[in-house]
């Protein structure tokens, strides 16, 4: 029987994680006792300045060490250089192998050899055009670089922290863009869990790069007149994501791996007290060092109640019931909901695109990246995992789909796609044989999956976007991330138990339910929040639970991906559940 809690079963694999990470160096922090204010900042931007920084990017490999503006980068010799995805393997993989995305709820896992995951960026926090994105150490620092969800980082682009009226422009549970209150602009926030995050980094790097020169284009939120470096309002934004969101397990352990790495420390997750001390409530007062409370020493009790809703690994599971776990969301009501996964039916690929990669669709039979009259479109116009069309009106380009035969009944195209970037608005049009309109489809600003019916005889299909009025008017982009061309009946539903969705005020549910031989999933609602995780109801933890003993001798077949077992009249899998 399982009997560990949950909770400190994931912290405990996340420390883990971390169980080789860098401590704080003895008297690392001395310098700081006593002062105040600018002398303050100045003293810990003497402290935490140095160190190595990894290579923008993936790997790369040097026989020499590494040295830009007078400053060694590594100090490995001969060894690799790693780059930024490297090191996003140590701050920022969670317990389960996935990347720890805080700009979406995507679940994505990190790729071999190091590289770049698919539909993510490497995202500067704080936008390097803030500083003219001149390639030094600032541009390199993984303290403030993050794995993102990268449709919402093309939408975030240079746009500052923000306390927004509306997030008309992006929300997908997890970051949101709209009009600031302040500056009527565009601005980005995130759920109350991430902001400490986000303005910790901000600090950090106007305190490392104190030195720095700060673009005067961005004047509105940068500036090179005073020592607290940002302007009035951006300091009044935050400090409050600072305060709403207090140091967590999450930023301390990417510390840890971080430090390791670099050789520094950020001193506003290590004394996050020490932010109102050079821009808070506590500016004029000297630093006593010794009555600080430090994060990463037992003093500090981590918050448990964070905003951003988790379930756990079910426990006591038997043929009939579980307990279900999830964490306290300040006593809140939860809505609990229990299903099994039914399909039915079956689809038939007739063309696939997982990504628009250059090395995909160049030299795929069945996708071509075309001009508008048909000729080939060069491939540099490409961008990362994504196809752009372009706004320009010379160079309108479109994604054909052909050779794939005469489309049968029952087929349909499902394109993942988005407007591109700052762009408010685009339509994509899909064409079938000669061109003929075939649907008009506003987009959203998220990426989001469209699916179109097909009609029966059609050869070929062309996905372009729009004219804006006129020809001569320019188009409005569009970023195709995915797309596939199927026939057949597939369908996948959701079947909620009896009872389900519950009502829960608890952290914890005992759940009967009939005995299936269907896995079985649940998924937790805190009141006036987002949905939590799925988690499936592992059947090797059912207590008392039996292997069966399979046929010795029967028929074994493979039907649609699966091994069967025909013995008699009776068809089994492969843990010998009858079908």
């Amino acid at each position: 029987m399982k009997t560990s809690k949950p909770f400190l079963l994931i912290i405990a694999c996340i420390c883990a994680i971390y169980s080789n990470a860098e401590q704080m160096p003895s008297g690392y922090y001395d310098a700081i006792q006593g002062k105040t204010d600018a002398q303050l900042k100045e003293a810990l931007f003497h402290i935490i300045k140095g160190g190595e920084r990894y290579v923008y990017g993936t790997n790369e490999y040097h026989t020499t060490t590494k040295v830009q503006n007078g400053d060694t980068l590594w100090r490995k010799g001969d060894l690799e250089a790693y780059g930024t995805w490297h090191g996003f393997r140590s701050s920022d993989q969670l317990s389960d192998g996935t990347i720890w995305d805080m700009y979406s709820t995507t679940k994505r896992y990190f790729p071999i050899n190091d590289g770049s995951a698919a539909g993510m960026d490497i995202e500067h926090s704080l936008p390097k055009s803030w500083w003219g994105g001149n390639e030094n150490d600032a541009y390199i620092d993984l303290y403030h670089l993050n794995p993102a969800d990268r449709v919402a980082n093309n939408n975030k682009s240079n746009y500052p922290p923000g306390i927004l009226n509306d997030s008309n422009k992006v929300n997908n549970g997890v970051f949101f863009m709209g009009k600031d209150k302040e500056w009527n602009g565009y601005a980005f926030s995130v759920i109350d869990e991430y902001k400490g995050d986000f303005a910790r980094a901000y600090f950090y790097i106007a305190t490392a790069y104190h030195d720095m020169k700060w673009d005067a284009t961005y004047s509105q939120f940068v500036t090179n007149n005073s020592y607290l470096t940002f302007t009035p309002y951006l300091v009044e934004v935050l400090l409050q994501w600072h305060r709403i969101d207090p140091v967590s397990e999450k930023e301390i352990s990417r510390l840890d791996a971080i430090s390791s790495i670099q050789h520094n420390r950020n001193p506003f997750i290590e004394y996050p007290e020490l932010v109102e001390y050079i821009w808070g409530n506590k500016q004029g007062e000297s630093v006593n060092l010794s009555q600080l409370v430090r994060t990463t020493s037992d003093a500090y009790k981590i918050p448990t109640d964070q905003i951003n809703p988790m379930a756990y690994p079910a426990t006591e599971v038997t043929a009939n019931s579980f307990v279900a776990h999830w964490k306290n969301q300040a006593k809140r009501s939860y809505k609990l909901e229990v299903f099994t996964v039914q399909e039915s039916g079956h689809n038939d690929t007739l063309v696939a695109m997982p990504g628009f990669k250059n090395d995909l669709i160049k030299g795929h039979k069945q996708i071509h990246w075309l001009l508008e009259d048909g000729t080939d479109a060069p491939y540099t116009l490409m961008d990362g995992s994504y196809a752009i069309c372009s706004s320009t009106t010379t160079a309108k380009r479109l994604i054909r789909f052909d050779n794939f035969g005469s489309a049968p009944t029952n087929t349909y195209l499902t394109v993942k796609c988005c407007v591109y970037k700052g762009d408010q608005t685009a339509d994509l049009l899909i064409r079938g044989n000669n061109d003929e309109v075939l649907y008009t489809q506003p987009l959203v600003l998220n990426e989001a999956f469209y699916t179109f019916a097909i009609p029966k005889g059609t050869t070929t299909i062309s996905l372009i976007q729009k004219e804006i009025g006129s020809k001569s008017s320019g188009y409005h982009r569009i970023s195709f991330q995915q797309a596939f061309l199927y026939t057949g009946d597939y369908l996948r539903e959701e079947v909620h138990i009896d009872g389900s969705p519950f009502q829960v005020r608890s952290t914890s549910y005992t759940v009967t339910h009939t005995p299936t031989t269907s896995p079985i999933y649940y998924r937790v609602t805190p009141l006036g929040l987002r949905t939590s995780n799925t988690i499936q109801v592992e059947e090797e933890n059912i207590v008392g639970f039996q292997q069966p003993i399979l046929p010795s001798t029967g028929k074994k077949v493979l039907k649609n991906g699966e091994l069967l077992i025909i013995h008699g009249q009776e068809i089994y899998d492969v843990l010998g559940r009858k079908r």
